[in-house]
């Protein structure tokens, strides 16, 4: 969390965003994840997470991140609000 807020406030050059991105579409490329396969996680993480909670449906981003010896899957998503009981299944 505290790496995003840093990446928000800092100034950055062009090459490094470029150099970033760049990582990211190749490990999207080494992970085999296609932009179908990254829709379909994406449908599912919403699935799971509207059982438990309103979303906004558009503001889903999923994204890879890499760290030092790791790539880690992130996910955002903006809640509306928290259901007292789990919704029932669809």
């Amino acid at each position: 969390m505290l790496k995003a807020i840093q990446r928000f406030f800092t100034d950055r050059s062009s090459a490094k965003v470029a150099r970033e991105r760049m990582q990211v579409v190749l490990m999207h490329d080494r992970m085999d994840l296609t932009p179908d396969i990254m829709d379909s996680l994406k449908n599912d993480i919403l699935a799971v997470l509207s059982r438990y909670m309103e979303i906004d449906q558009n503001s889903i981003r999923v994204d890879l991140e890499q760290g030092k010896g790791y790539t880690a899957l992130v996910s955002n998503v903006q809640v509306k609000r928290v259901y007292r009981r789990r919704a029932a299944s669809t």
